[in-house]
């Protein structure tokens, strides 16, 4: 005798679970590209309760949804956070910051609330303070590092992670003393890996006719000096930098 014969809804049970998962799987590939579009496009960063959704895998979305159900307490589905990234992106949004599960939970509370609410007209008064060309006024920042040990390094990793289209915060070059020949070789490595934080998720060439590390498509000169203050950086490009 089958388990079916026994239970004849099981199989109707196991289909329905499989096909919800299916959806749920196929929603969280579209909100990854439509993260990857706000970032790229218009230096929007997608947040989900604080955390990072910039570069993450589908089941790390759903993950973090399981998170908002069990201890930020809030029942949030990921065919809800994509119909709000949907509506995002059909705004022109400055340069910003968005809580996506923060504004989704706000969200449908409003519609809880009343069931003729509209998405785009809500969004719109909530973010009234970022939509807009007028609004999209950054200047790009060069950065340079003094240094290149452990925090240096960490720091580095989190300035290319954080780069979007490089209307931010853009490193350009690391300043180090006593440079050996296979110095730039050494570095490349230890940005790679960290025995503590782990490997770099992410890709770093060595350029050498440049000296410079090629970080996620990111050029960083690896200068050499005793006194970073008598650097030329005019000649790397590199102007009013941080």
């Amino acid at each position: 005798m089958s388990i079916d014969t026994l239970n004849p809804t099981g199989q109707q049970t196991y289909e329905k679970q499989l096909n919800d998962w299916i959806l749920f799987e196929k929603s969280a590939i579209q909100l990854i590209h439509l993260t990857a579009d706000l970032w790229y496009d218009q230096s929007v960063e997608l947040i989900f309760f604080r955390n990072q959704l910039v570069d993450r895998s589908a089941s790390q979305l759903l993950n973090l949804h399981q998170y908002a159900k069990d201890f930020v307490k809030k029942p949030l589905e990921i065919t809800d956070s994509l119909e709000v990234a949907k509506a995002l992106k059909s705004f022109d949004l400055a340069p910003s910051r968005i809580d996506l599960g923060k504004i989704t939970a706000e969200w449908l509370a409003d519609k809880q609330k009343d069931a003729g609410a509209d998405l785009k007209t809500f969004l719109s008064g909530r973010l009234s303070a970022f939509i807009g060309k007028e609004k999209r006024g950054l200047v790009p920042r060069d950065v340079i590092l003094y240094g290149f040990g452990r925090i240096g390094r960490i720091l580095a990793r989190e300035l290319v992670s954080q780069a979007g289209k490089g209307e931010q915060l853009r490193l350009r070059a690391i300043v180090v003393r006593g440079r050996s020949a296979d110095d730039l070789t050494k570095r490349a490595e230890l940005l790679r890996n960290d025995s503590v934080h782990g490997p770099f998720p992410g890709t770093v060439i060595e350029d050498y006719e440049k000296n410079a590390l090629c970080v996620n498509g990111h050029t960083v000169y690896v200068i050499d000096a005793a006194s970073p203050e008598n650097i030329d950086y005019s000649v790397y490009g590199i102007s009013n930098a941080l």
